[in-house]
């Protein structure tokens, strides 16, 4: 009984020193303690600040802290999904290692509100002699940073990453990059995209590296989002091909993924952006050595004589169509494929013209894709922006399917009209809710084909009975909201460009599927 009694006081004892401890073990923030207002005057009282020829950097697992120039802000993300903290924080004075500190703030206690608002939060790196404070802003988004001139290729690129990461753990990358402006369109825009190119030290080309989650790859695009004031249009477009694309049979009809991040270019803070994989010939799942990419990137139409006049000059674009080389050298006949669908689709006047598309596309794929753009009111796909994956056979002949990419006039946005237009040529229409978007291939298969209206209808209440709920996308729709004003970075790219007219809120998408997938249920009922 002695013993017993014994054992009970020793693990009685055990637990509250170990409660004890718990309880006041000093608080870290990513490794690195938290000073308080006296011992913070007691450290500083014996260093002085250090001068501006010193040069102080933070760091996260051995790769520099990006900052901000003009506000001198460092810029950590944090995954909020989260209470504890990833990745270790570490510092160095002219190139030596030195410590770090966190000075004391109440709003370490509710990081949530402080994260969301935009909190400034204070760092001191110091040495034997010296030290600096150093203002720290927490976000809830991954953070890119580039450094050096666009489109020269001794550039670098940083990200960092504890929110998507595959791994689980606080990811930093660190490479050599080449970026350029990605797109026309972006070049009319203050804030423009970008594509970039990951790069092996020496400036060699291929350096395969997984970002924000999604695949590995050299090759990324930055997406600035600048004429979506939701910033949640192309994400939720891109989402819904995705979830389309899944319930086939087949891989060469799969879009890319986008996931949201900060940028900041060569110390200048650039907002918010959306960071896109490539849709190229390794995620269709298509041989780059035989099998081909077409791309509609623009309005301006080929016919016969421009066709041969590409084909004569082995070039790789015709009018507003373009060929992903891939790398590889001009062969003939590449033109012939394409060639071939716009003849019998475009050029469509019979239901033997029908038979020849039929013989060239998947049918499937473009009821699909013409239901897919009218769910979502895509404006801007219906002739470009679209790219035609296509498969070349043993015996010569192809499959060619439609794949939508940059579809941020959607979900209600339309045109804007008239003389006094916007820059962003881009307005809210309600009226997209109750109009059935047609292009010309479609219509034509429409004229000829008489059993397109039924499957039409069995395609559509398939996707109605599954993964296409209006409930469903409203709470995707404020979950990914929330998750940009959450992280703070929906302020601050309202901040940084205050004529992309940003509108923190859901109502308008929320309002156009209410109405529109009601609207196509019973248009699709009396086809």
């Amino acid at each position: 009984m002695r013993k017993m009694i014994m054992l009970g006081i020793s693990l009685l004892a055990a637990g509250l020193l170990g409660g004890y401890l718990l309880f006041f073990q000093p608080q870290k923030i990513m490794e690195a303690g938290v000073l308080s207002e006296e011992d913070l005057a007691r450290l500083l009282a014996v260093r002085t600040c250090f001068s501006a020829e010193v040069t102080a950097c933070l760091w996260i697992d051995g790769v520099e802290v990006p900052c901000e120039a003009e506000e001198g802000r460092y810029y950590i993300p944090k995954n909020m999904e989260e209470d504890h903290w990833k990745g270790q924080i570490s510092a160095s004075v002219d190139g030596m290692p030195a410590s770090v500190i966190w000075t004391a703030d109440t709003a370490f206690e509710n990081m949530e509100d402080a994260v969301a608002e935009g909190h400034v939060f204070e760092c001191i790196v110091y040495n034997e002699t010296g030290y600096k404070k150093m203002p720290v802003l927490f976000t809830g988004l991954p953070v890119m940073c580039i450094d050096g001139n666009m489109g020269e290729a001794d550039s670098r690129v940083r990200v960092f990453d504890p929110v998507k990461s595959l791994r689980g753990d606080y990811q930093t990358e660190e490479s050599r990059v080449y970026y350029n402006i990605r797109g026309n369109a972006s070049k009319r825009f203050e804030k423009i995209g970008y594509r970039l190119e990951l790069l092996w030290e020496d400036g060699s080309e291929g350096r395969k590296t997984s970002l924000l989650g999604m695949r590995s790859d050299n090759d990324w695009q930055l997406k600035a989002m600048y004429s979506d004031r939701s910033k949640l249009r192309d994400k939720l477009s891109i989402d819904l091909w995705n979830q389309i694309a899944e319930s086939t049979e087949t891989k060469t009809d799969t879009g890319c993924r986008m996931e949201y991040l900060e940028l900041i270019i060569n110390g200048k803070y650039q907002g918010l952006y959306g960071l896109v994989e490539p849709t190229d010939y390794k995620s269709l799942g298509l041989n780059k050595e035989k099998d081909l990419i077409y791309k509609a990137a623009s309005d301006e139409w080929p016919d016969g004589e421009l066709f041969a006049k590409s084909e004569q000059m082995q070039s790789f674009s015709c009018a507003g169509i373009n060929i992903r080389q891939a790398g590889r050298p001009y062969t003939s006949g590449l033109w012939e494929p394409f060639c071939r669908f716009w003849n019998s689709g475009y050029g469509m006047e019979s239901k033997e013209d029908l038979e020849i598309l039929y013989e060239c596309i998947d049918r499937q794929n473009f009821i699909e894709y013409d239901l897919y753009y009218n769910a979502i009111a895509g404006m801007d796909n219906r002739f470009k922006n679209i790219i035609y994956s296509t498969v070349i056979h043993g015996d010569g002949t192809c499959t060619i399917r439609r794949i939508p990419w940059d579809q941020n006039y959607s979900w209600g946005d339309d045109f804007e009209q008239g003389e006094d237009k916007d820059i962003k040529n881009i307005r809210y229409n309600p009226e997209l809710a109750y109009r059935w978007l047609n292009e010309e291939v479609f219509r034509n298969m429409q004229k000829y084909d008489d059993d397109l209206a039924e499957d039409m209808r069995t395609t559509w209440e398939t996707w109605r009975g599954s993964f296409l709920k209006e409930e469903y996308w409203k709470a995707y729709a404020r979950e990914l909201m929330a998750y940009l004003t959450g992280s703070g970075a929906f302020a601050r790219d309202t901040a940084r460009w205050p004529d992309s007219g940003n509108v923190a809120g859901t109502e308008e998408i929320e309002t156009f599927i209410d109405a529109r997938f009601v609207w196509l249920d019973e248009y699709l009922r009396t086809l």
